[in-house]
């Protein structure tokens, strides 16, 4: 945070100008992008999530409790000293009387898809199934659960024929002390939704899921009831309007 750039009183200023900021996401409550670190001498791009301001009594809330902001940085520092695939924290910054914004920042995994986009884009290959169930299997042995796993917040980056994935957007992700298996039903029913939207339901079913099952402890497998996996999913689509992503 030795950076004057990155001090909170000039942070709206930086997601305001587009020579310094490059906007992934806009709403009422958050705003995302990409800080471009060679603007404001950085060796390297971070990736800027500011959570606005929601009035007053939320304010003091924030101040008086943990802000989103802290707690994410809280829970993917823990994440990161695990060793497993995230981007690494840099700092938060909490809402102050001045400034009732609230700020996280990482740094950007570079040349990296979002999994939603690597498949629209036909990026796939005979390895994605087997190194992202590697991948997943891992996060979750180790008690990691994401909470909103779609295809979007799952990062996959290849570099120099390496192909490595990294889990982002991590606001609701828990670190436990052992497997946990409703965390772990709980992601497997989003990511099995996210093969609904995009159409590629038969890709989970019959290449991402055989993987998986064979690289977690029998013990673990054995609660892992990917019928009711894929009917909760298929229930919360139809719930949700059966939303599907164009394949362009």
């Amino acid at each position: 945070m030795k950076n004057k750039m990155l001090r909170a009183d000039n942070l709206n200023a930086v997601i305001n100008d587009n020579n310094l900021f490059l906007p992934k996401k806009y709403s009422s409550t958050i705003a995302v992008g990409v800080l471009k670190g060679k603007v404001v001498g950085l060796p390297h791009d971070l990736w800027l999530k500011r959570f606005n301001e929601k009035g007053f009594f939320d304010f003091l809330l924030k101040r008086l409790f943990w802000s989103r902001a802290e707690r994410l940085f809280l829970v993917s520092q823990r994440l990161y000293e695990k060793g497993l695939p995230i981007p690494m924290p840099v700092a938060f910054i909490k809402p102050s009387f001045r400034i009732r914004h609230a700020f996280f920042l990482s740094l950007l995994i570079e040349d990296s898809e979002n999994l939603l986009h690597a498949y629209k884009k036909g990026l796939f290959d005979k390895n994605v199934a087997r190194q992202l169930a590697e991948a997943l299997s891992e996060w979750h042995m180790a008690g990691a659960v994401h909470g909103d796993l779609k295809w979007s917040n799952i990062l996959m980056q290849k570099n120099n024929g390496e192909l490595k994935f990294f889990f982002v957007d991590l606001d609701q992700a828990k670190l436990y002390s052992r497997p946990k298996i409703k965390g772990i039903i709980k992601d497997l029913v989003r990511f099995y939704r996210g093969g609904l939207e995009l159409g590629a339901e038969e890709w989970v079913d019959s290449k991402f899921f055989p993987q998986y099952i064979a690289h977690i402890p029998s013990e673990i497998k054995v609660d892992i009831d990917l019928r009711y996996i894929k009917e909760r999913a298929l229930k919360d689509w139809k719930r949700k309007g059966q939303k599907r992503f164009r394949i362009d």
